[in-house]
């Protein structure tokens, strides 16, 4: 057997069993250790393999996330969400909306009077016209991909704000926390947390037990998740053991 037919057939037996070990591979394969690591060096590097210390797994990472573009319908749900978001938010509140279309949704509720700290144009196109709500936009490098300004200077200028609410759009999230595709997207979020007294998740249940390269926090850093469906229940024992409370929307709301 060459080495492709052993690394088609390596890639067979991890996707049923989610994870190998070297010491697995030289048994099944007859083949030294030596060998062994490399096959799983190069089998590494397929999208949905992860090395791990001793062998592979079946990565649950997600590589790359839809852009806005792909996003911006705005389904009854995420109308819904949105709504409900909206309705925790006080008169004379400070909050931070970050960016993303159930986020777009929350704005389009929003009554002043208010102060809103944001980084996404269509949360300030959708505030723009009432002469109540105080608006401030971060400033720095404009990423067409999120329809939001990234980079270090907004992340710096974040450290200006203090204020009662943060507002955050979910990429994927699971027992470890929350996570997104991006360095960028995730240290933005992770400055909008720290200057919060109060973390709300917007959060599609599509997103649940979903995983992205870059760690955004952890679950006990979250208070509150706005959601359309009760996750599974290995989410949920670990949403109640971290105290967050969920708050669950239909469409029909």
């Amino acid at each position: 057997m060459t080495q492709e037919e052993r690394l088609l057939a390596q890639h067979a037996l991890l996707l049923t069993a989610k994870k190998i070990t070297t010491e697995q591979i030289c048994q099944h394969f007859d083949i030294s250790r030596d060998s062994a690591r490399r096959d799983l060096n190069k089998l590494a590097v397929r999208s949905d393999v992860q090395r791990i210390r001793g062998g592979v797994i079946l990565s649950p990472v997600q590589q790359s996330t839809l852009s806005y573009q792909q996003r911006e319908q705005m389904s009854t749900i995420k109308v819904a969400l949105g709504k409900a978001a909206a309705n925790l938010v006080g008169e004379d509140d400070f909050i931070i909306l970050d960016s993303g279309t159930s986020l777009t949704a929350m704005a389009t509720q929003l009554q002043g009077p208010l102060t809103v700290v944001t980084n996404s144009i269509d949360c300030v196109s959708a505030l723009a016209a009432q002469e109540s709500i105080n608006i401030h936009l971060l400033g720095g490098q404009f990423d067409p991909f999120h329809r939001a300004v990234l980079g270090a200077k907004a992340t710096t200028q974040l450290e200006q704000y203090q204020v009662n609410k943060v507002f955050l759009g979910v990429c994927a999230l699971a027992k470890s926390g929350l996570s997104t595709a991006t360095e960028a997207e995730a240290n933005i979020k992770k400055m909008m947390i720290n200057q919060a007294q109060q973390v709300i998740l917007i959060c599609e249940s599509s997103k649940f037990e979903q995983y992205n390269l870059h760690s955004i926090c952890s679950l006990a850093q979250v208070d509150i998740i706005i959601t359309d469906k009760a996750p599974t229940q290995v989410l949920m024992d670990s949403i109640t053991q971290c105290g967050v409370e969920l708050q669950i929307v239909t469409d029909t709301n």
